[in-house]
């Protein structure tokens, strides 16, 4: 069995949004049909790693959602006849509660989440140094994360990464929504059509009359927490350039997934990820608000090159680094 955090008390609406998001990864939540993006992308990111794991190995998964990169690196590793302690570390309960869920069998993987309160109850966000106690790892990976973190959080992230590791131990990551010079000029960011959403929907009728009814300061405070949902991407040099300062050596390589127009429309409606059309009300209106306006963004993709009529293409970035 599995140890570590347990979910209590999370809401229907939480567990709801948990399991959309990995059915979002795995078909009708099947864990041997993943979604072609998901099983794509991921799979750079654990032949980066593989080479580094021995037998008893300890593993971070840092950043890991509902578990689906330490599902794939699970089978892999099961594959190959090794045994590793996986420990998983995510802010996020509905998401998290989830990956629980699905490897609750699993005697070697270990989570914790990532979040915490201070003596005055605050929330706070726990290092990795804290949640290892002293321990070091041989290994971290983190998927789909890194885009995610603020800008200015990311050199002390670096460090901490560094900290928690042996000597000679490895970082390996994957982003599909970074700036870079060398993204091929027919492939999009991970999240530019949601982001394209997110801008169809601001001028939605429906949308703009709730909005109205809110008052200014309730409307500014809506908008500024949708852009929050799909950031805008930052540089890779932002990455390279705090990870080379907090002692690491390493490479970064690319590829390009197929992302397709069915899964782009399960991404976006995970009821996280659909807060972008709020405040319009999650139901029937908001899924046919987002619908609409992601046809509209794919198409635009497949106008201007970077989709056709099955897929966007989507650009992804992958770095091994050592300690």
């Amino acid at each position: 069995m599995a140890s570590g955090w347990v979910p209590e008390g999370l809401s229907e609406a939480e567990v709801a949004d948990g399991e959309a998001y990995h059915r979002a990864l795995y078909l009708d939540g099947d864990l041997e049909r993943p979604a072609g993006w998901h099983r794509d992308s991921v799979d750079r990111l654990i032949q980066l790693a593989i080479p580094h794991i021995s037998e008893g190995s300890t593993i971070v998964d840092y950043g890991s959602g509902t578990g689906g990169s330490a599902i794939e690196l699970l089978k892999a590793l099961d594959e190959a006849g090794i045994g590793v302690e996986l420990i998983l570390v995510d802010p996020l309960p509905s998401w998290f509660g989830k990956a629980r869920e699905i490897l609750e069998d699993r005697e070697e993987v270990h989570l914790e989440l990532s979040v915490g309160r201070d003596e005055n109850g605050r929330m706070k966000f726990r290092k990795l140094g804290e949640i290892l106690s002293g321990r070091k790892a041989d290994v971290i990976i983190s998927s789909s994360t890194l885009h995610l973190i603020p800008e200015r959080a990311i050199s002390g992230l670096a460090k901490e990464f560094h900290g928690s590791l042996r000597q000679g131990g490895v970082f390996v990551w994957d982003s599909g929504d970074i700036e870079c010079d060398f993204r091929p000029e027919d492939s999009a960011r991970l999240h530019d059509p949601y982001r394209a959403v997110r801008e169809i929907l601001r001028e939605d009728g429906d949308r703009l009359g709730l909005l109205a009814k809110m008052g200014g300061d309730g409307a500014l405070k809506e908008e500024q927490r949708l852009d929050r949902i799909f950031p805008e991407p930052f540089s890779l040099d932002v990455i390279i350039g705090a990870l080379a300062e907090a002692g690491f050596e390493g490479e970064v390589s690319d590829k390009v997934v197929d992302f397709s127009k069915e899964d782009a429309q399960r991404f976006v409606r995970v009821p996280r990820l659909a807060e972008i059309a709020a405040p319009l009300l999650e139901g029937e209106a908001r899924d046919s608000a987002i619908r609409k306006a992601l046809e509209k963004a794919l198409t635009d993709m497949e106008e201007g090159g970077f989709a056709d009529e099955h897929h966007y293409r989507s650009h992804w970035v992958y770095g091994r680094h050592i300690a």
